[in-house]
């Protein structure tokens, strides 16, 4: 196997399918800055094969990093004591528990098989952040703990290298039961 050609590394501007940061029809370039994270954001198989791209910056990219608040939760700490009505939330607070949910929009993982729809208020925010002067967004990837995605909307502000084929191994799933079981009784 070869990796794909560059053309075929960048979205179709003609045929670009919706993603969490566009919707059909608008082409955005989604990267992961690790070889890990770009191949698990495709959410392969054992066997599958992946052509991973090596790109390059043309130009400088205005980009939103979205993952301040990754991995906790709005609802936390002084959220909680406020939603109890024990205090009242500063400006700040306030504003890092969006970005806190904004985040969470954004990297939450979704499988093939969810309600496109479901993409809808994280196109919208990203449609708002373009607007805004922001050529690319960044938000931390579920696939690994030192990856990033990042979200590029100006295609031509990026180059592609190289590109080299992968074969999926293995994929390393850790679980742990998160409530009771339940049993059937007899009748």
């Amino acid at each position: 196997m070869l990796g794909f050609r560059a053309s075929r590394m960048k979205p179709l501007v003609d045929r670009a399918k919706e993603g969490r940061a566009n919707p059909s029809g608008i082409p955005v370039l989604y990267v992961g800055t690790t070889v890990r994270t770009a191949i698990s954001e495709v959410r392969p198989w054992v066997g599958a094969n992946v052509s991973l791209a090596t790109c390059k910056l043309l130009s400088p990219l205005r980009v939103l990093d979205l993952s301040l608040g990754h991995g906790k939760s709005s609802l936390s700490g002084s959220i909680f004591s406020y939603i109890l009505g024990v205090k009242e939330l500063t400006a700040q607070q306030k504003e890092k528990a969006v970005w806190t949910d904004i985040d969470n929009a954004f990297s939450t993982p979704v499988t093939r098989s969810d309600d496109k729809a479901n993409y809808a208020p994280t196109q919208i925010l990203a449609e708002l952040f373009r607007s805004a002067g922001y050529d690319a967004i960044a938000y931390k990837s579920h696939f690994g703990d030192e990856g990033y995605n990042i979200a590029i909307s100006d295609l031509d502000s990026v180059d592609v290298v190289s590109c080299a084929p992968y074969q999926v191994k293995t994929i390393n799933i850790i679980a742990e039961q998160v409530n009771n079981a339940w049993y059937k009784t007899s009748s």
